[in-house]
């Protein structure tokens, strides 16, 4: 962590002036929020009244090249409770993914950085977004290194062939602390596009944490392709899967596949397959129009806490949601499309990311049914988004030995669900008002243990100088867990300025 934090903040320094201008960029900026609740430690039972401060600098390294492309920020959060509720701490934030080009397309080299506070268990009553509650709260570190190779070799016809060895390692301090790690091999051979293809994909997985034995998966799948045209593809799969799960499942494995693309503004996917120890199935869809994007799937997988915080559920990303609508769309640079989307988000007071469900903070593989569609719509002044998630975690498929000090502990399935509504409407030049409605609820299948929580957030922002902006807003949390209800309210003002 330490040398991370030290090679970004360091960044402006090490680079000469030149070697900034050539794709690099450096922003610094340093953000203080106060947050006055009269419930800081979300207790249903002896709710404590404090003030919450914030000292938040950050840095931001973006570098856009043929060989490197970079996003990393660093934030070391300074939090300090003025009635001593709770002792004042540093936490340390990072997110950065990166993509270098070592061998002109040949090799390539991944990589993605997250640290962030998450809720200890789906069955308290902290809201997604809060930072208030230190002892419901443990610190999750997710590191993921993939090299990867592509290329060409010549068998009857021409074939293209890519793999990847992907290295994950997952940390978790607090009730549930263990390190997870995850190490995966895939690779595939799939003849020249024709009307008539073919694919071989294999595939080794090896999972352990420091609580449990190892878990390990290999198949290896062969695929028939059939293009009636550019806008379709059907796909028939069969093959071996061999696991070491609690029961041993090994066998067939066999599936379909089709993907449709009518236009530029529509794509759909789905796939079915039949494994040894379940079914498992991905369904995607996507439509947009001018001012409008909608977006729905579904999907039936074996997961870990690891996937979960690199790709997590029950999360809108407004930036993946904008860039389906114009005038973002056009943009074919992703990276001044992301950048256009995110002053987009500033000026209207939005926030990238809306969180409606916490992750299952577990050290084991567990299977995953989820579906969520959301829905985005833009306009002159207003903006609103919509979504809807549910997902069913079933910690008995792919575990090897009890749980411990996790939610599975007290149910081997967990059922969540829920919404978040997001409405934004621009005041004049410079000042916007956005509100935003979530609720979920999270409950044990096997016990009688649930929680419900509703969180409504208005904030009023406005933009003070061109480098310097700030809010204020008042969140209202209403949440019934185990132990009783929880009622919260609180204000919230934040100024944040940009150095460059």
């Amino acid at each position: 962590m330490t040398s991370l934090a030290v090679a970004m903040a360091g960044t402006a320094g090490v680079f000469p002036a030149d070697v900034l201008a050539e794709g690099w960029r450096v922003e610094t900026g340093v953000t203080t929020r106060a947050i006055a609740s009269d419930n800081i430690n979300f207790s249903p039972t002896a709710p404590s009244s404090d003030t919450l401060l914030e000292l938040n600098p950050s840095v931001r390294v973006t570098r856009k090249s043929p060989r490197l492309t970079l996003d990393a920020a660093y934030t070391p959060r300074y939090l300090y409770y003025t009635q001593d509720t709770y002792d004042s701490r540093l936490s340390q934030d990072f997110n950065g993914s990166g993509r270098f080009e070592v061998i002109d397309d040949f090799m390539f080299i991944d990589a993605r950085a997250i640290s962030a506070q998450r809720n200890q268990s789906v069955f308290n009553a902290v809201p997604t977004d809060a930072t208030l509650a230190a002892n419901q709260l443990s610190r999750t570190r997710t590191y993921s290194f993939t090299p990867s190779f592509m290329g060409t070799m010549r068998l009857s016809d021409v074939a293209t062939w890519r793999s990847n060895y992907n290295m994950v390692r997952s940390e978790t301090s607090g009730l549930a602390a263990n390190t997870l790690t995850s190490e995966t091999f895939h690779g595939s051979l799939t003849s020249y596009p024709a009307r008539l293809g073919w694919k071989v994909d294999v595939m080794s997985n090896r999972t352990e944490s420091d609580r449990r034995a190892s878990v390990n998966r290999k198949s290896i799948v062969g695929s028939l392709i059939y293009r009636p045209d550019a806008t379709a593809d059907f796909t028939v799969r069969y093959g071996y899967e061999d696991t070491n799960f609690a029961s041993q499942r090994s066998g067939s494995t066999y599936g379909l596949g089709m993907g449709w693309n009518p236009s530029e503004r529509t794509t759909f996917r789905a796939d079915y397959d039949q494994r040894p120890y379940a079914r498992t199935n991905n369904v995607n869809l996507t439509h947009r129009l001018p001012r409008t994007s909608f977006t729905a799937s579904y999907s039936r997988n074996l997961t870990n806490r690891a996937e979960q915080l690199l790709s997590p559920t029950g999360t809108t990303d407004l930036v993946q949601s904008l860039s389906l609508i114009e005038p973002f769309a056009s943009e074919p640079d992703p990276v001044l499309r992301q950048q256009m989307i995110e002053a987009y988000l500033r000026a209207n007071g939005l926030s990238r990311y809306v969180v409606g469900l916490s992750p299952i903070l577990s050290d084991r593989q567990y299977l995953q049914t989820r579906w969520q569609m959301s829905a985005t719509r833009t306009g002159p002044r207003n903006t609103l988004s919509l979504s809807v998630f549910q997902t069913e975690s079933d910690g008995g498929i792919g575990a090897i030995g009890p749980a411990v000090g996790d939610d599975f502990a007290a149910s081997r399935v967990i059922r969540q669900r829920g919404w978040t509504a997001t409405y934004s409407h621009r005041m004049g030049s410079v000042s916007s008002l956005s509100v935003s409605f979530t609720t979920s609820k999270s409950d044990g299948r096997t016990q009688t243990l649930s929680s419900d929580r509703d969180v409504l957030n208005t904030t009023w922002s406005t933009q003070f100088s061109p480098r310097t902006t700030g809010s204020i807003g008042l969140r209202m949390t209403r949440a019934t867990v185990t132990a009783g209800d929880v009622d919260e309210n609180a204000v919230i003002a934040t100024l944040s300025t940009m150095f460059n």
